[in-house]
């Protein structure tokens, strides 16, 4: 009889059959049978039977005592024994982490008998909120007592297809030449950002002047910006040009995973996905390094090489150096060219990978003196990521391998890393990527489970889209980061680009801001500290805007444990509550459950990201607005509230909330500042769209 790879018989430990088989639409509710026929080993008492999925998935766990309530499931046998089923968040190795695990107790399990476990009685479990070819509900079953747990050979698997669109996105250049066409891309999103296909008869307009061809090209026929009007927003900013620019932009996504480690998809969809759906210009591939093996790195390497095209899709290979954070925290390990070694924390997932000169270095200036002694200084580039582990800058820092700090992912926001730089008198450019586990770099989102926000992107100025342009923009600090939107942004002192280090004492500030929307603010910061702020006009008249946006913010603390419930309500006491709308939330899980004349329930969370709820009041100077949540109360008189923004510390890690009154219409989408400055220091801009999606600049330094 065939034998599964760890040697067992087939029949050994059984089958399991599902019902229904076929494709599940993502964040559907529905109810879902597996059968487990026990195999020929039987299941001992104190056995156990685990009905795993990967780290990544965020179907709804679970439970077994509240009948008619969500995610409802039962779990029967009949054979001679009782069952006792619970759900753990980490009930096996990773990547195989949340379980549904059922105890055997008062009695046994024999051959042949069954297990039936039904997820979601009544149709009451939400399923995975993203698209996977092949999902797995796997089976592990311990048929002896001995806490060792086997996978059932070929476990049922089936995939998750996006839903219904809500949303039509286009993505374009944003830059071009007039006169010479540019590829303009069309597609629908779901609820959750899922892909879906366009139907052939949306109407689209460009706001410029051009000739637009859907699906295919823009041509430009004059200098200046302008955006594609959809049905349900526009693109991004394109700026044509009469000649092409020194520095042209390219957008990439450096960071996330697939399921060669805790991520989901192969790593041939995770290109596929980021190249054809994203459409990014550049990306890596950043899998945890204590799980790879050396089969696993060269299968990587192997895959970067046949994804990379000089001019199209930019490829580095790479990986995560996951060490805990007191030993230096994450750090991203990026390659210019294959064939390099991967120098990992730890082995602790592939014990059988022999340590060697090489690996594994352990804290982080161990790994920096091993990159040091084994790779070319101009073959590797380093970040530092905050994940479930933050990098500590503070105490390992090399600042000629790692000049780059991450400060969004789908983790959070962390502009704490920036000023953890500052304070150290590093010289650090801005990253911003996803860290997605969805197999979706580039459009990742946060779905209903771990991670907190939708990813961010990295925008390079670099004179070519090819390894050696991109490469070169990375390690001189040319780039930016964004929570997602692809914003343009543009930032020089003394006519130099964002990233440089000049030596001067002041000069002149230029820089612009393209919003892919309406523009909130254009702001520039001198270390920390914020020195000048430009907004449009309509935020000069608002002192008796019947418009008041409501914004909470930050997070608990720096580890894992960052997460802020802001889930409660926002009362009036005499203003009626015209309408209410939701700023800058990132999960359909999330939102606005309830809206009366005079309160507003909502569920909210936060990781450093902002959150807000968009009011229009009916006697908007009248009486008290109370903020009440489980994070803390805000409350503010309306009658002497005007065109002031009101702030409330909630302590944690810039856990705040502010209130404002806000235009009810903003239609600008370019802003500019200029001025002269005195002073040495790093420089920087932030740019905020109306949406909250926010642009960082790479930091200026000047030298006296």
């Amino acid at each position: 009889m065939s034998t599964d790879s760890s040697g067992l018989n087939s029949t050994r430990l059984g089958t399991v059959r599902l019902e229904p088989v076929g494709p599940v639409v993502a964040g559907s509710c529905g109810t879902w049978t597996l059968t487990l026929t026990v195999g020929s080993y039987g299941i001992d008492e104190g056995g156990t039977i685990k009905v795993a999925q990967r780290f990544a998935s965020d179907w709804q766990p679970p439970q077994f005592d509240r009948p008619g309530e969500a995610g409802y499931s039962t779990v029967t046998t009949d054979g001679d024994a009782k069952l006792n089923p619970h759900f753990e968040k980490k009930g096996h190795e990773r990547p195989w982490m949340k379980c549904l695990v059922i105890d055997v107790y008062d009695g046994s399990l024999a051959p042949g008998d069954t297990v039936t476990i039904v997820l979601g009685e009544g149709n009451s479990m939400r399923a995975q909120t993203f698209i996977e070819s092949a999902h797995e509900f796997r089976v592990f079953v311990d048929p002896t007592n001995a806490c060792v747990a086997w996978a059932v050979p070929n476990c049922p698997t089936f995939p998750v297809v996006a839903g219904e669109p809500v949303e039509w996105v286009c993505i374009v250049p944003t830059q071009a030449v007039v006169g010479e066409p540019v590829e303009v891309f069309v597609k629908g999103q779901d609820q959750w950002g899922n892909p879906t296909p366009v139907p052939g008869d949306l109407k689209f307009e460009f706001n410029g002047r051009g000739v637009l061809s859907l699906p295919a090209t823009l041509v430009i026929h004059e200098p200046g910006a302008g955006r594609i009007i959809t049905p349900t927003g526009s693109s991004n900013s394109i700026t044509a040009y009469e000649s092409e620019p020194k520095y042209k932009r390219f957008w990439g996504d450096l960071h996330a995973q697939s399921d060669a480690t805790v991520g989901s998809g192969t790593e041939v969809e995770y290109f596929t996905f980021g190249r054809d759906v994203a459409r990014l210009d550049f990306t890596s591939h950043q899998g945890n390094d204590f799980q790879m093996d050396d089969e696993d790195w060269q299968r990587l390497n192997d895959v970067v090489r046949d994804f990379h095209d000089d001019g199209r899709f930019v490829v580095f290979p790479g990986y995560e150096w996951s060490a805990n954070t007191p030993a230096g925290g994450d750090r991203n390990v990026f390659y210019f060219e294959e064939g390099l070694p991967i120098i990992r924390s730890s082995h602790w997932q592939i014990p059988d990978v022999p340590e060697d000169a090489v690996t594994s270095a352990h804290p982080a200036d161990e790994m920096f003196q091993r990159i040091r002694e084994h790779v070319p200084l101009d073959k590797v580039l380093l970040g530092s990521h905050v994940g479930g582990r933050w990098a500590d800058i503070r105490k390992y820092f090399d600042e000629e391998l790692g000049p780059l700090v991450e400060i969004v992912s789908c983790w959070g926001v962390f502009e704490w890393m920036l000023w953890d730089a500052f304070d150290k008198g590093y010289t650090v450019g801005v990253m911003c990527n996803s860290d997605g586990h969805k197999g979706r770099p580039g459009a990742e989102g946060p779905g209903a489970g771990e991670f907190g926000i939708a990813g961010g992107l990295t925008c390079v100025l670099a004179t070519e889209l090819t390894r050696r342009g991109v490469w070169e923009a990375l390690k001189n600090r040319r780039c930016y980061g964004t929570t997602g939107a692809r914003i343009d942004l543009d930032f020089t002192i003394n006519g130099e680009p964002m990233g440089s280090a000049l030596n001067a004492d002041g000069g002149e500030v230029i820089a612009t801001v393209k919003g892919a929307g309406p523009l909130e603010s254009l702001s520039l910061y001198h270390g920390k500290q914020m020195i000048e702020h430009c907004r449009a006009d309509v935020f000069n008249h608002i002192a008796d805007s019947d418009h008041v946006r409501v914004v909470w913010s930050g997070s608990r603390i720096r580890g894992r444990g960052r997460r802020v419930d802001w889930s409660g309500t926002i009362r009036t006491d005499k203003a009626v509550i015209r309408s209410a709308s939701i700023y800058c939330f990132d999960s359909a899980a999330d939102g606005i459950e309830a809206q009366m004349d005079h309160e507003v329930q909502f569920r909210s969370q936060t990781t450093g990201d902002r959150d807000g709820i968009d009011l229009v009041l009916e006697n908007a100077r009248d009486g008290q607005l109370i903020f009440d949540s489980a994070a803390g109360r805000a409350e503010v008189d309306l009658s002497q509230f005007d065109d002031e923004v009101r702030r409330f510390d909630f302590g944690g890690l810039d856990m705040q909330v502010t209130i404002e009154r806000y235009p009810a219409n903003v239609a600008r989408t370019q802003l500019e500042l200029r001025m002269q400055l005195k002073g040495a220091g790093p420089y920087f801009v932030q740019a905020i769209q109306c949406d909250g999606q926010t642009a960082w600049s790479s930091p200026i330094y000047l030298r006296p």
